[in-house]
């Protein structure tokens, strides 16, 4: 699994391509004794999870036999604290972009909910804070949040496929929408919260050819009824209703018709709420009831944020810089990019049923093992012919060493439905701990 990975970086980092990158989003910075390249191999190892800090990599690094790393560590640190949010977000789609491809000839992860349109959640995400090491930050006890994204996922690929940088935390995810809107493409479905209903996201989507299935927020996008309201159907969590609408720009004036469905749970969301209303300009030949359990796919980029914090390291604590903590972040992302063309190498060889039970802990952890010992005793020298391979021998020489995968140590494990308490948890003032020893005694004694 380790030389899968390693292999994959190998082949989608290419230095002459990380280099024009960093000339195109950020000619105002220059490489002059750390290199693009280096940076981004170096500090990937802490992203992927094989390292666990940046010290540590400068330090591993610093006692092999060719250091990448020419200057101190304060230097490297201060090079990450001044790296263009944008050549983050240009490398998370420079690989993706390469990436997509390979993915398409592999057995999906699951196939489009509607054919004929590519699925593509967005969410945003909020780096939780960071330790109080900055000057500017020793002062306060409140947690110090060092930026924010909005990440594009497309569920078939498992691929992180765009991605918007802040290094404000506290601006809004709407604000951020604006930047997407040239890089959507004709037959794009573009599925988000309610959070993301807006004006200018769902006419913007809609002049670039493209379709929207978001949650309604009232206040952002009203809209008029225009037909009656019907009854479609029932999906597997509740009654579906559906009616027109019509929605109306207050800037241009431009007017968009807009299909309206109302989804009655049979159960309360996490929230405590029993309806659902979304809005769609999907054509009517696309049944109401297909689309309401469309949404409900939105969810797999929350599990994939899951597998970005747990199992690799997309938020480092001890970077506060803003831009330090936004590129450790995007670089999670290519991590991820990295393990998601693996498993389409699993896929192709074993099965998709197969590799549906690979838990993605189990994989990062046995890859984070490999990859240490692989970066010890195999130099960059040995790995110069993975960078020269064409598409079609690089995807061969995966499927062949996936044959060698033994996926039974690597099984998630199921569990049945969890019970709820019987009695809430309270907090007593009088005590500030307590025994785990006695607190088992008294339970026992009790029954």
């Amino acid at each position: 699994m380790g030389v899968m990975v390693r292999g994959t970086m190998e082949w989608i980092l290419d230095e002459q391509v990380l280099q024009k990158l960093f000339e195109d989003h950020a000619p105002e910075q220059y490489t002059r004794q750390l290199t693009i390249a280096a940076l981004v191999k170096l500090l990937i190892q802490v992203s992927a999870g094989t390292k666990a800090s940046v010290f540590a990599a400068f330090t591993a690094d610093q006692q092999s036999s060719q250091p990448s790393i020419n200057t101190s560590f304060q230097a490297l640190y201060g090079k990450m604290g001044r790296f263009n949010p944008s050549v983050s977000e240009a490398l998370v789609r420079h690989t993706a972009g390469k990436l997509e491809p390979l993915l398409k000839e592999m057995p999906p992860v699951a196939a489009e909910p509607i054919p004929g349109y590519r699925m593509r959640i967005v969410d945003g995400n909020v780096l939780t804070g960071t330790d109080q090491r900055l000057t500017a930050l020793r002062k306060w006890l409140n947690a110090c949040l060092p930026g924010k994204s909005l990440v594009v996922y497309e569920p078939a690929l498992g691929l992180v496929s765009d991605l918007v940088l802040c290094e404000d935390a506290y601006t809004q995810e709407r604000a951020l929408l604006t930047q997407l809107l040239p890089r959507v493409q004709a037959n794009d479905l573009w599925v988000a919260d309610r959070n993301f209903c807006t004006t200018k996201f769902v006419f913007g989507v809609k002049r670039q050819q493209g379709f929207v299935l978001v949650r309604q927020h009232r206040t952002n996008l009203p809209c008029q009824a225009k037909g009656r309201r019907r009854r479609i159907g029932t999906t597997e969590t509740g009654v579906v209703y559906e009616q027109q609408v019509l929605a109306t720009d207050a800037v241009t004036g431009e007017q968009l018709t807009l299909r309206w469905m109302e989804l009655k749970l049979f159960e309360k969301t996490r929230d405590g709420e029993l309806t659902l209303s979304l809005l769609t300009n999907l054509p009517d030949t696309i049944s109401a009831l297909t689309i309401a359990e469309t949404y409900r796919v939105r969810w797999t980029i929350e599990t994939h944020f899951q597998f970005l914090t747990q199992s690799l390291h997309c938020e480092v604590k001890g970077l506060g810089k803003p831009r330090a903590s936004l590129l450790m972040f995007a670089l999670a992302l290519v991590a991820g990019n990295a393990l998601a063309l693996v498993r389409g190498s699993l896929r192709e060889v074993h099965g998709t049923k197969a590799e549906a039970e690979v838990s993605g802990y189990y994989l990062a952890s046995e890859v984070a093992g490999d990859y240490r010992t692989l970066m010890k005793y195999l130099p960059d020298e040995k790995w110069v012919g993975w960078r020269t391979l064409s598409s079609t021998a690089f995807t061969r020489l995966l499927t062949t060493i996936a044959a060698n995968v033994r996926l039974g140590g690597l099984a998630r494990h199921k569990r049945g439905p969890k019970k709820p308490p019987t009695q809430k948890p309270v907090y007593c003032k009088q005590h500030k701990h307590y025994s785990t020893a006695r607190l088992v005694e008294e339970a026992k004694n009790t029954c």
